[in-house]
């Protein structure tokens, strides 16, 4: 729990900068998530996640996503099974669909994940997913579910599944 409420604290301090600003469009969206991480592997069981992203839209609807988090599931079947820390750092890109109240997204990517723990090791992963971008009473930011899939090589958890709410900066 208090490293729910520190990740909150965290989340709410890096996005303060970017909320503070003039209301001068700007083509980049800065925010936290948090949520649950669910690895499908037998015997393993969903976890508190966290991520920090980048979006850096170049080309109108269409950016690259820059991200990084963590999540620290238990993975295998009892009585050999251990809690694992995930982190990770990846990059991508992320596309804006229509535009309406919501404004719907889908993003893919690449990254390196960092599974320490039993399993330890270095390895490479896709994820993708997408989202909403619901407007909040706060001038320049959206709250952005997300639903995303990893699929990492190595011997972690090949695929996983993250449901995250974020506060993210408005990027237009």
């Amino acid at each position: 729990m208090r490293t729910t409420c520190t990740f909150i604290v965290l989340i709410a301090w890096a996005a303060a900068p970017a909320l503070a600003q003039s209301v001068t469009p700007a083509p980049v969206s800065l925010g936290g998530d948090i949520g649950v991480f669910a690895p499908f592997e037998s015997g393993s069981s969903a976890s508190f996640t966290g991520r920090f992203t980048a979006d850096v839209y170049s080309w109108d609807k269409l950016g690259m996503r820059f991200a990084a988090g963590f999540a620290n599931p238990t993975l295998g079947d009892k009585p050999f099974d251990s809690r694992a820390n995930l982190v990770y750092v990846s990059g991508g890109l992320i596309q804006r669909l229509a535009a309406s109240a919501y404004n719907p997204y889908l993003h893919g990517g690449v990254g390196i994940y960092h599974l320490s723990g039993d399993r330890s090791g270095t390895d490479l992963g896709l994820s993708f997913g997408g989202g909403f971008e619901l407007p909040v009473r706060l001038r320049r930011a959206v709250l952005t579910p997300e639903l995303s899939a990893y699929v990492i090589s190595g011997d972690g958890p090949h695929f996983s599944l993250a449901l995250t709410v974020g506060l993210h900066t408005r990027p237009r």
